[in-house]
């Protein structure tokens, strides 16, 4: 797994990378016995649970496929707000632990702040369980209403992106997938919504299917844009079929730019519109990376 998969991962909040990290983390600091720390330890104390909390809560608020309305700047507000308050309870929730700690104890336990620690890592996995199931809850009823979805027209420019990206190689189902692309329709119930960097597309069920069936197709099209970014346009294949296209931070960056961008907190929507398939320079995937064609 590349560092950027595992950044991206650990900051999805129902992502399983994020649970077990999340998970550790809480019980880890339900290890430490507070009342035995200097005044100097208990600060860095706090401030660790503050900023576990306001991750978490960051975490939670970032957007996977539905517009971003709080913006970055609403998401660290809130997280900084949720830091401050876990901070300024911190004393609190110190007394709260002796007073937990002393009574396993009282009760017989042998070793009662393992106990604490057990019940707080059953307690932050399981909250962490009961957001995932209700997200994907909430994707699986998104799903029933793409289903009603209205289907419209492929917007010319999106169909020429498309064309372009399959008519660089017969390779990896390309003729299947050309033959779907001439049929297909374009999946929006949001007709006014504004430029979105992922469009989803639904095909005939009848007719050849690609292999392999579930990919992202191996011809990418890339472009710049933003400060002289590159961009790259992808198209999706699910169970053989066209499944849409979509725009991803160019493979060619450097960690340096990646980090800058991620610093920034700028997100893909800020592209504004859909390139034209002149202004894209076509790549296929190697063994050896991507290769200009």
């Amino acid at each position: 797994m590349g560092f950027r998969t595992t950044i991206r991962r650990l900051n999805d909040a129902n992502s399983i990378t994020h649970g077990v990290v999340a998970t550790a983390l809480t019980a880890g600091l339900a290890a430490v016995e507070p009342r035995r720390l200097t005044t100097g330890r208990r600060v860095v104390y706090r401030s660790a649970i503050a900023a576990l909390t306001a991750w978490t809560v960051w975490a939670s608020l970032r957007p996977a496929d539905e517009p971003d309305f709080l913006g970055p700047i609403g998401r660290g507000a809130v997280a900084a707000g949720a830091g401050g308050t876990a901070f300024g309870l911190a004393e609190a929730g110190e007394a709260l632990d002796a007073r937990l700690r002393d009574g396993l104890g009282r009760a017989g336990a042998r070793r009662p702040r393992l106990w604490l620690v057990a019940g707080q890592a059953i307690l932050s996995l399981g909250s962490w369980w009961v957001g995932r199931q209700s997200a994907r809850v909430s994707a699986a009823e998104d799903s029933e209403d793409a289903a009603t979805a209205d289907l419209v027209e492929i917007p010319t420019e999106l169909r020429a992106l498309a064309e372009l990206l399959l008519s660089a190689t017969d390779d990896h189902g390309a003729p299947a997938l050309r033959a779907q692309l001439a049929e297909a329709r374009l999946v929006r119930d949001a007709p006014e919504e504004p430029f979105w960097p992922w469009v989803s597309m639904e095909t005939a069920s009848e007719g050849p299917r690609a292999v392999p069936g579930t990919a992202t197709f191996p011809v990418l099209g890339r472009f710049r844009a933003l400060d002289d970014r590159t961009f790259d346009v992808r198209l999706r294949v699910e169970g053989g079929r066209i499944d849409g296209l979509h725009v991803d931070e160019g493979a060619d960056w450097t960690a340096d730019e990646r980090a800058r961008w991620d610093e920034a907190e700028r997100d893909l929507s800020a592209l504004g519109v859909w390139p034209t398939a002149d202004a894209i320079d076509l790549f296929i995937e190697t063994p050896d990376g991507y290769r200009s064609m």
